[in-house]
């Protein structure tokens, strides 16, 4: 078990990692995308890094499918840690969820102000 606050350095240091690693990626589709946040298990085995693209996610999903390897590579070079973690791409469904929030928010008060 590592302590609380390394378990975020790593999950701040992977996601600094893949963001940098998309100037190096040779699949334009993939310069579409922001990635948003990483989310590791608590035996730094496995890391969700969740993204968030003005394509389809199903399209992008699969070109980052195909990349993982080479993402996963440059977080083993990057960073020092025993261990490399297993990486799984998640479409980020938070960030679209606070814009509904908001733009329902934003109707409310100009219908409130009218």
């Amino acid at each position: 078990m590592v302590s609380e606050r390394r378990h975020k350095r790593i999950e701040s240091e992977i996601l600094k990692v893949v963001a940098n690693s998309l100037e190096y990626v040779k699949d334009p589709k993939l310069k579409l995308i922001t990635f948003t946040r990483v989310e590791l298990t608590d035996d730094l085995k496995y890391a969700t890094i969740f993204y968030i693209s003005h394509k389809r996610k199903d399209y992008i999903s699969v070109h980052l499918e195909k990349a993982k390897g080479f993402f996963r590579g440059h977080i083993s070079e990057m960073l020092n840690i025993r261990k490399t973690p297993q990486i799984e791409f998640k479409y980020d469904e938070g960030i679209e969820y606070q814009l509904r929030m908001e733009n329902i928010l934003r109707k409310l008060k100009d219908e409130e102000n009218s």
